[in-house]
């Protein structure tokens, strides 16, 4: 008569994973700058630190954008379509074309505000 093989060990043992002790996150809140250490030693290792990395260490800044206002326009349909058809083809906003034909007509409209794609123009 055959004899019944041994049970195979769990493999369960080899997938677990050995627990680790659960470390405390740093509290960065309470992290306070050294009285010590004066900010033109710090701003002159970050600019040696950049340096020797390549890296950037100011932050640019951007110019001040011209505040915008929304304005709604009642237009018959065809005009409406011919101008989405004109922006689609120009690949321009709405408003590029708007403002484009109002400095044509005589309006006052600076040229950092004439741009192209708005997405360009910054945040508002």
């Amino acid at each position: 008569m055959a004899t019944k093989p041994e049970a195979l060990p769990s493999v369960d043992d080899d997938l677990a994973l050995p627990a680790e002790p659960a470390r405390q996150r740093p509290n960065l809140a309470a992290l306070r700058s050294s009285p010590d250490l004066p900010d033109e030693a710090v701003r002159a290792n970050s600019r040696a630190i950049g340096e020797k990395w390549g890296a950037s260490t100011r932050l640019q800044t951007s110019p001040p954008t011209t505040p915008l206002e929304s304005l709604r326009l009642d237009v018959p349909d065809y005009l409406a379509r011919e101008l989405r058809v004109r922006c689609a083809e120009m690949k321009v906003t709405n408003a590029y074309l708007v403002m484009r034909a109002l400095a044509k007509d005589g309006f006052h409209v600076d040229d950092k505000d004439l741009v192209r794609d708005r997405y360009k123009r910054g945040k508002r």
